[in-house]
């Protein structure tokens, strides 16, 4: 059993144990993931990268960071298992079409914005 098998049997049985899994369906889950991501943004909003280093060499800072970062996991677990859809799988199959999308010879140091295009360090 993989890692992230594990952790999604974890997160499976705490919803079950408390009755919450009831709850979860996929527009509510997707809902609450968003908030999540919004919350862990809210970490970063408005602060320098020198800022952000700074928070990342604070172990309680950094703490509230890997919690909303832990949400976000866990709720794109629950989202996963609750439409029967192997994260591991899916993300080797994304990663393979993204490899032919954006193969290393035409892409490498280049990415998009959707307002101003390819943007490039050369």
């Amino acid at each position: 059993m993989s890692d992230l098998q594990k952790i999604k049997e974890m997160v499976r049985n705490f919803n079950l144990e408390r009755n919450l899994d009831k709850y979860h369906n996929p527009k509510d889950l997707v809902i609450a993931l968003v908030s999540e991501v919004g919350e862990l943004a809210e970490c970063y909003r408005w602060l320098s990268q020198e800022e952000i280093s700074s928070i990342h060499q604070n172990p309680l800072k950094k703490k509230k960071i890997e919690e909303e970062i832990a949400d976000v996991l866990m709720y794109l677990i629950i989202i996963s298992y609750k439409t029967d859809i192997d994260l591991i799988s899916a993300v080797e199959a994304k990663l393979e079409k993204n490899r032919k999308r954006y193969p290393v010879e035409k892409i490498k140091s280049i990415h998009t914005n959707p307002l101003e295009g390819y943007k490039s360090d050369f």
